[in-house]
């Protein structure tokens, strides 16, 4: 009789059931309460930073971050610093801004500093040119504010005989479906001031230092005095460039409608000279240490 090998496999083992899932334990759960508690406050007052710095100047500083990319950053920075326990920092550094803000807003200090920033110089009987000096141009090919203002005043002179040329510069803005240029707006204002024939444009330039250089170009020969036209807190370093190359200038400040830079008065003007006076304070610098003005601009 033959004998069956034998056999050492093991029997399966049933199977045991699943472990249920264990809740989440109430100090796991408050944990996560309170980091969200502090990413929340960390975005509110990231978001509160951002509307400061938008109303100090950033985007103009910047020069490539718009006011909603700003508020964005802020609260998506703020969250993060806020989850990691850093809301605190956040909101000291909120309340030195709204500090500041209301400082700067609703006392006399920028009404009397702003003022002295502006240069503005006596008109001369004769000048070989008005330079007008380009901001942006938006969307619709219209000249922002800045741009229109400068302009208006800059013509203004024109038909005060003042000079027998009017320069600007050409200004071009990429959009998502298109370049806009400034030299659209600009002839139509031009030419409703009837000084078509005396119209010089400038090429390619970004900067007022590219825009003096410009003028010494274009301008025939001996043609150096010039009556400068930009914005009131601009003055101060838009002439002193277009001296350092060349020129006799005459400072003309243009008019400003959007909101009152030279002599401010309500908080929104106030507001708006401190942020045009941090622009050019900081544009001072760069220029005296590339040496494009004089330092004792």
């Amino acid at each position: 009789m033959t004998q069956l090998p034998f056999s050492t496999k093991k029997p399966a083992e049933p199977k045991q059931p699943a472990a249920p899932k264990q809740p989440i334990a109430p100090k796991q759960s408050r944990k996560l309460a309170v980091s969200g508690k502090n990413a929340a406050i960390g975005a509110a007052a990231g978001a509160l930073i951002g509307f400061f710095l938008i109303a100090f100047g950033l985007p103009a500083l910047s020069g490539f971050l718009s006011s909603p990319q700003i508020v964005l950053l802020g609260l998506f920075l703020g969250a993060i610093v806020g989850s990691l326990r850093g809301q605190w920092v956040l909101l000291g550094v909120a309340g030195v801004l709204a500090a500041t803000y209301l400082v700067v807003g609703y006392t006399p200090i920028v009404s009397g500093l702003a003022p002295r920033w502006v240069r503005a110089d006596p008109v001369p009987a004769a000048a070989d040119a008005i330079v007008v000096l380009s901001s942006t141009v938006l969307s619709d090919t219209a000249l922002d504010s800045d741009g229109t203002e400068r302009l208006l005043s800059g013509l203004e002179l024109i038909q005060r005989g003042v000079a027998p040329r009017v320069i600007t510069s050409q200004v071009e803005v990429p959009y998502s479906d298109g370049v806009r240029s400034s030299t659209t707006d600009q002839a139509r204002l031009i030419k409703m001031a009837g000084a078509m024939q005396g119209w010089l444009v400038l090429e390619g330039t970004t900067s007022t230092r590219d825009e003096a250089l410009q003028s010494a170009i274009k301008l025939p020969s001996g043609a150096r005095r010039i009556v400068v036209v930009t914005s009131p807190l601009h003055t101060r370093r838009a002439c002193a460039t277009f001296e350092t190359v060349g020129f006799t200038v005459s400072c003309y400040p243009a008019r400003t409608r959007s909101h009152s830079t030279w002599h401010p008065i309500e908080p929104s003007d106030r507001i708006a000279a401190f942020a045009d006076y941090i622009y050019e304070r900081l544009g001072m610098i760069k220029y005296r240490w590339k040496h494009w003005v004089a330092l004792s601009a």
